[in-house]
């Protein structure tokens, strides 16, 4: 009987909560791991107990889930996602601006943060693409095509019906993939001309950023394109039976962190975005999700290639937060999605 009503009440506290008020409320477009990791280090650091009251990994989601809010926020901050969504929020109004002093203090790099201060950036990841080492040598190397290792590689008709991505009506890194080709062709219809020439080679658009993964490992498309840190983790923690590349002209994510407009825990939630500044999170992210923190001197795992080493495009962000909207809608009527 008293392992029954113990496990009763186990049921009640994680349905409804011990009903004790926590601090301050995160919302993560992170892994699962992660944020529950910085969570506990942030409480060890400032006393403060935080709830992780929502965690999935499409930042998307996690902003329509504040917009639906917004008359009465359950979240202070939202960490995680590319910074092009938390601006998609501030430019409608749903959050708070706020610069951290933690910024000048620790050195970081001004274009990692928003000029305004409604986000803050505070890790980078690059896109991959990434494709099924067997399919690809068994199908495709017969034919005389080199591996895919460029953005153009994948417009090949070799890859009909093999290629995996993103939607960028509920992810970021779609938003990035989109951008990259704008920037590293020269304009925004030549971008788009690509798009359109990408699709007819599409397989399938995902609602999230890695979800090529394990479809491209499973074998049901040849190539796909994701998170670099996210795929090598994969790839090393589940021995895939993958190829991971990093394009040249590659777009890159800032990630970020931001305080929702009207929450109830403002002064914890600032402490939060401080706290993201300092060596311990870059730390935890790095560790757990591969990911590169802003901040100089943490180290990252074996395996990660040093952001420095790749080869980016030359990314402006101010460009592509003005316009995010008008491109989505653009994309949507490319592709039919």
């Amino acid at each position: 009987m008293k392992k029954m009503i113990l496990a009763v009440v186990s049921l009640l506290i994680l349905c409804f909560g011990t009903g004790e008020a926590a601090d301050l409320v995160v919302y993560a477009a992170l892994d699962q791991e992660t944020p529950r990791q910085i969570i506990k280090a942030f409480k060890e650091a400032t006393g403060l107990e935080a709830e992780l009251a929502l965690q999935i990994e499409q930042a998307g989601t996690v902003a329509a889930r504040i917009k639906t809010e917004a008359k009465s926020p359950r979240a202070d901050v939202f960490i995680g996602g590319n910074s092009s969504i938390h601006a998609g929020l501030a430019s409608e109004g749903f959050l708070q601006p706020y610069r951290s002093s933690m910024i000048k203090d620790a050195g970081i790099d001004p274009k990692f943060m928003d000029s305004q201060g409604t986000w803050t950036g505070w890790y980078l990841g690059a896109m991959c693409l990434h494709y099924n080492t067997k399919r690809f040598n068994d199908e495709i190397a017969s034919k005389g095509v080199k591996p895919p290792a460029t953005w153009d590689d994948l417009l090949n008709p070799v890859y009909k019906g093999e290629v995996i991505t993103s939607n960028p009506a509920t992810t970021g890194s779609a938003v990035i993939i989109m951008a990259t080709q704008i920037f590293r062709l020269g304009s925004v219809d030549a971008g788009f001309k690509y798009i359109a020439d990408l699709h007819k080679n599409v397989r399938q658009y995902t609602p999230g950023a890695n979800g090529s993964i394990d479809l491209v490992s499973r074998g049901e498309a040849i190539v796909g394109t994701a998170w670099g840190h996210d795929t090598i983790a994969r790839k090393t923690r589940e021995n895939l039976p993958i190829t991971i590349v990093f394009p040249k002209d590659d777009g890159y994510e800032i990630g970020a962190g931001s305080i929702v407009k009207g929450c109830k825990n403002l002064q914890a939630a600032q402490r939060f975005i401080d706290f993201l500044l300092t060596p311990v999170p870059g730390e935890i992210n790095a560790k757990i999700g591969l990911r590169y923190p802003v901040r100089k001197g943490v180290a990252l795992p074996p395996g990660v290639p040093p952001f420095e080493s790749l080869h980016f495009v030359n990314y402006d962000q101010p460009m592509v937060d003005k316009n995010i909207e008008a491109w989505k809608k653009r994309w949507a009527e490319v592709t039919g999605k």
